[in-house]
């Protein structure tokens, strides 16, 4: 299965912006998650963030979001990686 790029410059403003937020309240809950005792309470959170994206974008699966050249959310089908650079 092939990872689809959507590129965030084909929303306008306010969708842009609920994408990032999903993807910085992601990246705050992995980093949250890393120091947790309890991991597994973090995952339903960062699987309902990853469903809100899916269901803004109209896409499941496999997908890379990019703006500007950069990759924001890189999800493979397992593992969702965070860049704000």
């Amino acid at each position: 299965m092939s990872q689809e790029i959507i590129d965030l410059k084909s929303f306008d403003e306010d969708t842009r912006f609920k994408l990032k937020t999903e993807a910085a309240l992601i990246l705050n809950a992995q980093r949250i998650m890393a120091l947790s005792k309890e991991p597994s309470r973090f995952e339903k959170y960062i699987e309902d963030r990853l469903e809100t994206i899916f269901r803004i974008t109209g896409k499941t699966g496999s997908m890379c979001l990019v703006e500007d050249g950069n990759t924001i959310l890189d999800y493979d089908g397992k593992t969702i990686k965070i860049t704000f650079d």
